[in-house]
């Protein structure tokens, strides 16, 4: 570069040092009152949130992908 620029290497260094490296512009979020607000959660979310796993019925991946029969609730017959 500093061939192309007609310069030397040591002025290319110093002009590129000068500037002070990178500038990073990001953005920041609006705040959003019912999601950021822990104390205003209802349902299951006041509580911690959903579970994958319901305590004392499911013990391990064959409930979770048993096929038997079921009625519509997904109780078994």
């Amino acid at each position: 570069m500093a061939d192309k620029k007609g310069t030397s290497v040591d002025d290319v260094r110093t002009k590129i040092s000068s500037h002070g490296g990178p500038v990073l512009n990001g953005t920041k979020p609006d705040a959003v009152k019912f999601h950021d607000d822990k104390s205003l959660y209802t349902g299951v979310y006041a509580n911690g949130g959903p579970s994958s796993v319901d305590k004392g019925k499911i013990s391990d991946i064959s409930q979770t992908c048993d096929r038997t029969a079921a009625d519509v609730r997904g109780v078994k017959k």
